[in-house]
């Protein structure tokens, strides 16, 4: 028999071949005092093939005013985690999972967790960060802007109350340590009806990136940045993965009397 609940392939180490978490939200509607609630999945690019160990991560619900709480944590299916947060204001809560480890390489390709002390004859050894995020809307605010998240190691945020509807422009800052991070090529991917589409959108030079949706359906942008930050008897260089997941709307159509059909 098997163990319940016990399905998943432990996939934490394929991090090392590009692999990275994301978060993506429940279409649900949220007013102050409900719990929040997102799904954090892990595989490549949005194609899910396992999850990570669950307790080598931290999982944080962001309040708007820039607080956090840890989350609880679940099995939620063979292909996700969910995670469920306490409310206690409206605006824009952003759902974080980080993961940060060091991976020593031998050779071309094998690897082994732990630092350099720990492995001093290894070819190189990376601090691998990751951090997913996506942001949950609370009740009925009309404010508009998602509070940036401050003492991260990296984040990709909407830089306003990012309308997450087609033809909207939705405006996203990638930073590292709370600096921009310039001229960054990241893979947008598009979960449609046909399945995945990926494209690269690059930053400016204010680490921004401006991105106008055509399509309806979920998105996941996702930013990863090389850098050559040395600790010693810790790690030679850093890889760093943000994540940032959401779902686009159609115009609403209530709004009857200005829509128009391009």
């Amino acid at each position: 028999m098997m163990e319940p609940n016990k399905t998943f392939r432990d996939t934490t180490d394929l991090l090392v071949y590009g692999h990275e978490g994301w978060l993506e939200s429940y279409p649900s509607h949220y007013h102050a005092g409900d719990p929040v609630m997102a799904k954090l999945k892990w595989g490549h690019n949005m194609e899910d093939d396992g999850l990570p160990r669950m307790k080598e991560l931290d999982y944080r619900a962001y309040a708007p005013d820039g607080t956090f709480a840890e989350m609880k944590v679940e099995e939620g299916g063979d292909f996700w985690f969910d995670l469920t947060g306490d409310t206690d204001q409206e605006g824009f809560y952003t759902v974080v999972t980080l993961y940060d480890n060091c991976y020593a390489r031998f050779g071309e390709d094998r690897y082994k967790r732990g630092s350099r002390k720990e492995n001093p004859d290894a070819d190189e050894v990376l601090d691998y960060c990751q951090c997913a995020m996506t942001c949950i809307s609370v009740g009925h605010h009309h404010e508009t802007v998602v509070a940036p998240l401050k003492g991260l190691p990296v984040s990709l945020m909407p830089t306003t109350g990012p309308k997450y509807t087609v033809g909207h422009e939705i405006v996203f800052q990638l930073t590292v340590d709370d600096q921009p991070q310039a001229e960054n090529d990241t893979v947008l991917v598009y979960r449609g009806e046909n399945g995945l589409t990926e494209t690269t959108v690059t930053s400016d030079d204010k680490g921004q990136f401006h991105i106008t949706l055509e399509k309806a359906g979920m998105y996941c942008l996702i930013a990863r940045v090389k850098r050559d930050v040395k600790k010693d008897g810790e790690y030679d260089g850093q890889s760093l993965t943000a994540t940032h997941c959401f779902r686009v709307h159609e115009e609403s159509h209530h709004h009857g009397h200005d829509h128009h059909d391009h």
